[in-house]
């Protein structure tokens, strides 16, 4: 028989490189067997009420998974099929866990209804459907699911210390990583389901540059989520935490703004997709912090109003450029109002939580409240003020669109 005829496994397993990757196969399945071994004996834990010991063993399972996925790399060589039924059953296991987590809590007469947990779950079961669902009809075409995505494995991460936070009991932090966990599960469903449906012959996969654009958009509702966490539109009264998390979110999403135009740059990634997501993605973030602002009294009416219109109009302008055959290159007033936003809103976000720790360890230092008190708005105002002017810049720079249409 020719070695064409064989099937691409067989084919595989009878070169040299294939017997080369066989013991490796075999250490990847031992390791990923351990782990579900770890998962088994953490449920066995949770039905004798040990807590802790549970906690102990779905620890060891975070550092195999961190480490099968991260170093031993197994799922880059593991054979498809092999793949799916250790994922599979690596799934199962942490559903069934979740699932076990809920019943506790549910029959324990002392405790409310577990709502977030039971999003979570139903969030998990239908995701696990839909994986088993997806990835045999893959299999049928020989095509695999792209499991080792960064962020596939940094959901697993998130799955795991979730387990771990409801394990130990830890209300509060488990509340929030069941709401990042969810988040997390519908962005890489929707990744998967674009990996399923889309047509491989004529579209690109995404580069990481567009990914990293992507990212900020996602990540605007769980900013407005952490920002108001507390169901309070006095961001003042927020819990420390997520104050702090706001801040940070804030910080990336400035900082993702530079390096997804370097990441494009660096990896030759360039894209018309990328060159017009990127200044959607930043409106999205920045505008959903402004409406953020609004409520908690840190920018008046008129300033959101006035930041949403220069924005909406310029582009209107990029719009009516393109149709005209011109397109509307960045200015450097554009790149001034935009670092003075990012710049603004970090500033802002940070000196609230300076300001929560001084009122906890230091209430009596003097001067500190007057001056933050006319911050935030000072700082709105000349982010309105800068924000308007650059829209002029804009139009005064493209006067020739506009007398294409008036």
């Amino acid at each position: 028989m020719d070695m064409d005829d064989l099937p691409a496994g067989a084919a595989a397993s009878t070169t040299p490189a294939g017997e080369s990757l066989e013991p490796k196969r075999i250490a990847g399945r031992v390791w990923v067997l351990t782990k579900l071994g770890t998962f088994i004996a953490a449920l066995a834990c949770l039905f004798l009420e040990r807590p802790l010991w549970a906690t102990v063993f779905l620890s060891a399972s975070l550092l195999m998974g961190f480490w099968a996925s991260f170093k031993l790399q197994h799922e880059d060589i593991e054979r498809p099929i092999a793949l799916f039924w250790l994922e599979l059953g690596e799934k199962l296991l942490g559903n069934l866990i979740f699932l076990v987590l809920f019943l506790r809590l549910l029959w324990d007469p002392n405790e409310d209804f577990p709502t977030m947990l039971c999003a979570g779950l139903i969030t998990l079961t239908l995701r696990n459907i839909f994986y088993l669902i997806f990835s045999i009809a893959l299999l049928k075409d020989h095509r695999e699911l792209p499991l080792k995505t960064i962020w596939g494995k940094f959901t697993t991460l998130s799955l795991n210390i979730t387990m771990m936070l409801y394990v130990w009991n830890s209300e509060h932090w488990s509340g929030i990583m069941m709401v990042t966990t969810i988040l997390m599960i519908i962005a890489t469903s929707i990744g998967y389901l674009y990996f399923y449906y889309r047509d491989e012959e004529s579209r690109k996969p995404v580069s990481l540059a567009t990914q990293v654009t992507f990212s900020r958009i996602l990540l605007a509702p769980v900013f407005i989520w952490v920002f108001f966490y507390d169901n309070n539109l006095v961001y003042q009264d927020n819990h420390l935490t997520f104050k702090i998390l706001a801040a940070l979110l804030a910080i990336f999403f400035v900082a993702s703004d530079g390096l997804d135009g370097y990441l494009a740059r660096k990896r030759g990634e360039v894209s018309t997709l990328g060159k017009f997501l990127d200044p959607y993605s930043d409106k999205i973030s920045n505008m959903a912090i402004f409406l953020c602002f609004l409520a908690s009294g840190y920018a008046a009416v008129w300033m959101v109003a006035v930041i949403f219109f220069r924005e909406s109009t310029v582009e209107t302008l990029r719009t009516l450029g393109a149709a005209s055959g011109v397109t509307i290159d960045a200015r450097r007033s554009g790149k001034w109002k935009t670092a003075l936003q990012g710049t603004a809103i970090i500033t802002i976000l940070v000196l609230e939580t300076v300001d929560t720790l001084l009122q906890r360890f230091a209430p009596h230092t003097r001067y500190w409240p007057e001056i933050w008190a006319y911050i935030p708005y000072s700082l709105m105002s000349f982010v309105t003020l800068v924000t308007l002017l650059s829209g002029v810049d804009y139009f005064i720079a493209n006067k020739k669109v506009l007398k294409k249409y008036f």
